[in-house]
């Protein structure tokens, strides 16, 4: 049987990151993003930071379902925390991560008219944060100190 030692410090990981997620889902539930903050945030990406198709998207749907679409991000942002934190379907959760961290780039990274400079720096934040779903991802960081271990640890019944 392999080591799991090197796996510790990807669990370690896996927890701080379910904990951010977590904590940023949870702010925006108990915050104004999800009473108003997500649509103006939608319409002041719509207005000139993302790519034009996903500005004409934002216009024609995100926007005048803003507030289903603001609890949607937070809920995704709390469950992804809450799976991360629990080693939880991980992988599966880490795929949820990465596909929301790839929406939030559409209305962050447009910049057409800037340099490389500008491209690099534009949605750095959530470049990391995709970076790092990314790593866990492959890393199959639920494999320690988390419910996926001890679901493989169990017999399968034939």
């Amino acid at each position: 049987m392999a080591s799991t030692r090197p796996a510790y410090p990807v669990a370690i990981v896996r927890i701080a990151t379910g904990v951010i997620f977590f904590a940023e889902g949870f702010s925006k539930i108990t915050g104004n993003f999800v009473r108003g903050g997500f649509a103006e945030s939608a319409r002041e990406i719509a207005s000139g930071r993302a790519w034009p198709l996903w500005s004409g998207f934002l216009r024609a749907i995100v926007i005048p379902n803003a507030t289903g679409f603001g609890w949607f991000f937070a809920l995704a942002e709390l469950a992804l925390g809450v799976a991360l934190i629990l080693g939880f379907l991980t992988r599966a959760a880490a795929v949820g991560g990465i596909l929301l961290m790839v929406i939030l780039l559409l209305g962050q990274t447009d910049v057409r008219k800037g340099g490389w400079t500008e491209w690099v720096t534009a949605g750095l934040p959530t470049k990391f944060a995709l970076l790092l779903l990314w790593l866990l991802f492959l890393a199959d960081a639920g494999r320690v100190w988390g419910i996926d271990a001890r679901l493989r640890r169990r017999p399968r019944v034939r």
